[in-house]
């Protein structure tokens, strides 16, 4: 689990990094953040359309990575984890999105749970913590 946080933490990383060359933030100082998103329930049924549509029907790039897939949408600046059989948390998806706003990324963390509750809110918030911690280092590397 914490290499597929890394990966995704740098995915984020360099998505923000690509948009260094973006324009002079204005007066208003805007500042990083990171935040969760909603988390909502999946079916099974809903997991596998959600799977196919990011691969299939959007052209998500995926990495297979222990228990989960990792599914790359670029187009989106968004990236999708899904969990395997062996994962505690399946059917789960979890999304990292990043958006800029004057050049300063925010990024937010969704997910959608079906299987056991504990093991996605410990999943779930290893990404949000995360998440927190690029958004601040960003933030101090700024200043």
């Amino acid at each position: 689990m914490v290499r597929t946080i890394q990966l995704a933490s740098a995915l984020v990383v360099c998505g923000v990094l690509a948009v260094f060359e973006a324009p002079a933030r204005a007066e208003a100082e805007v500042t990083a953040s990171a935040r969760a998103g909603s988390v909502a329930q999946i079916s099974q049924d809903g997991f596998r359309q959600m799977l196919a549509e990011s691969t299939e029907e959007k052209g998500g790039v995926k990495t297979e990575e222990g228990d989960t897939l990792r599914v790359e949408l670029a187009a989106e600046n968004r990236v999708l984890f899904f969990t395997t059989a062996a994962h505690p948390a399946h059917p789960a998806v979890i999304a990292v999105s990043l958006t800029l706003e004057e050049g300063v990324p925010h990024i937010v963390t969704d997910g959608w749970r079906g299987g056991n509750r504990g093991a996605f809110d410990v999943w779930f918030q290893a990404f949000t913590r995360h998440n927190e911690t690029l958004a601040r280092k960003w933030q101090e590397e700024q200043e």
